[in-house]
């Protein structure tokens, strides 16, 4: 059996240094992790978007400045004639008045001459108020639309944070199952290697011909090559766990820090796991796609009346005070304006109906990419859920394999000893046995990525952790 605390402590030094267990890991994914930090910034922009909205609700209040200079000054044109008509109603009565007044309005005919009204520049500096009063209860919705938007953007974030979960468990056991290999093809290299010298001594003493060491020789190469494939791939994955968990990479930090740190959460199986009906009871309770599908129907309905808000008039109060004035007169201007206004689109095209029945489209489109999604999903959980029970089966069997293969190889080398036994027959009961114990790691690792799957596609992703400590039977165990 590959034990895990020979991992970490009969491990070369010079390549295992310190250890990081998968809490850590997470810990440091949720602080440093730049997916998460966007996801963050999201959620502050929906909060401050709600706030602009609310904003709506209060008047606007504008100060307006206005100078203009015109090459002529604003006149009115009076004439003469006119003046007159006083005069000749005052006296009417009077004796050859009226007539002289009449003879004078005839020969000023059409005369006239420029009465200023205001001087060729002018200017204002105003204070305007604008309030509106009923908008068709756009801004009720308007406000509860932003409000479920702000909800949906903390949504968004657990999902990011359930996939970089699941990206750090795969990257993470990954990295557990190549360490546990690394101590198997080490194992593996020494038993070629006590065996290789098995081999010579036999050929010296003339029990076995040069072809039985030869093969032990080759033999002893691959075991070389399979080792150092595999210390390739566990680098590979350290550094994307790094990459997860928001460490530097960088060829300097790699320079400065030449030891390599090593998991510490061992691979873990349990046969007493939850049964599928709570898998999927969880999953309808606290999937994200299942909150997100509730939310987005309501963001569909509240976008609708939104739009149908839109055959209601806009009434607003609004108001302007004249706050200091240049060269125009307050009888022209008054100081103080105050009034109601009412806007109402009473034709446009059929452009709000046809906004209606692209939110109504829209709306279906959710509804059906929802359901297929809540499909999927349930096929997604059925199939690892498989993968779990079939990884406790592969297992518990693969430990009474392990026992007989054990077994077989030490009846091989003792036979080769005695002189009984190929070098073939010896390498082929190693082989056997490193290959069980290679089947019953990725029979655990199996079963520890179908829990982390399970647990984030249900919505529990903290329920995995709980798996790992509620003592379930480990690898080294």
């Amino acid at each position: 059996m590959v034990n895990g605390h020979q991992l970490n402590e009969n491990a070369d030094s010079s390549y295992f240094s310190r250890q990081i267990d998968f809490k850590t890991a997470v810990n440091m994914m949720l602080e440093n992790n730049p997916s998460l930090k966007a996801a963050e910034k999201n959620i502050e922009l929906s909060r401050r978007q709600t706030q602009l909205i609310s904003a709506s609700w209060f008047p606007t209040i504008t100060m307006t400045g206005t100078y203009v200079a015109m090459s002529d000054k604003i006149s009115v044109s009076q004439e003469y004639a006119s003046l007159l008509e006083p005069i000749k109603d005052k006296y009417d009565n009077t004796f050859l008045v009226s007539d002289v007044i009449d003879y004078i309005s005839n020969e000023l005919g059409d005369l006239s001459f420029d009465v200023p009204i205001m001087k060729n520049d002018f200017g204002s500096l105003d204070m305007e108020v604008i309030f509106p009063i009923f908008t068709g209860i756009k801004r009720v919705y308007a406000y509860q639309l932003s409000k479920d938007n702000e909800t949906l953007s903390e949504y968004e974030k657990e999902t990011i944070e359930a996939a970089k979960y699941l990206e750090l468990a795969d990257v993470y056991f990954s990295l557990r199952l190549a360490e546990s290999m690394i101590l198997v093809f080490k194992e593996t290299k020494e038993m070629t290697q006590n065996h290789y010298t098995q081999a010579l001594k036999m050929e010296g003493i003339g029990m076995f011909d040069k072809a039985e060491r030869l093969i032990a020789k080759v033999a002893l190469d691959e075991s070389d090559r399979n080792l150092k494939s595999v210390m390739n791939n566990a680098d590979a994955l350290r550094k994307a766990l790094f990459t997860i968990i928001g460490q530097d990479t960088s060829p300097e930090s790699q320079k400065n820090n030449q030891k390599h740190p090593t998991t510490s959460t061992s691979l873990f199986m349990s046969n007493n796991y939850p049964s599928i009906e709570w898998f999927k009871d969880m999953m309808k309770k606290n999937a994200f796609i299942f909150k997100q599908s509730e939310l987005q129907q309501d963001i569909s309905q509240k976008t609708l009346r939104i739009s149908q808000s839109n055959y209601f008039p806009v009434i607003s109060l609004f108001g302007k005070q004249t706050i200091a004035s240049y060269h125009i007169p307050n009888n022209l201007m008054p100081n103080t304006i105050a009034g109601i206004n009412m806007t109402w689109d009473i034709f446009d095209g059929l452009a709000r109906e046809r906004s209606i029945q692209m939110v109504k489209i829209e709306s279906e489109m959710i509804t059906e990419t929802q359901n297929n999604i809540k499909d999927e999903l349930e096929v997604a959980v059925n199939e690892w859920y498989a993968q779990l029970r079939q990884s406790c089966v592969d297992a518990n069997d693969l430990k009474s394999s392990l026992e007989f293969a054990e077994e077989v190889y030490k009846i091989r080398k003792k036979a080769f000893i005695e002189g009984l036994a190929t070098s073939q027959q010896v390498l082929d009961a190693m082989n056997l046995l490193n290959k069980t114990k290679l089947l019953l790691l990725s029979a655990y690792y199996k079963y520890d990525i179908a829990m982390a799957h399970l647990c984030c596609l249900c919505g529990i992703a903290e329920y995995f952790e709980s798996f790992i400590s509620d003592n379930y039977e480990t690898i080294e165990e």
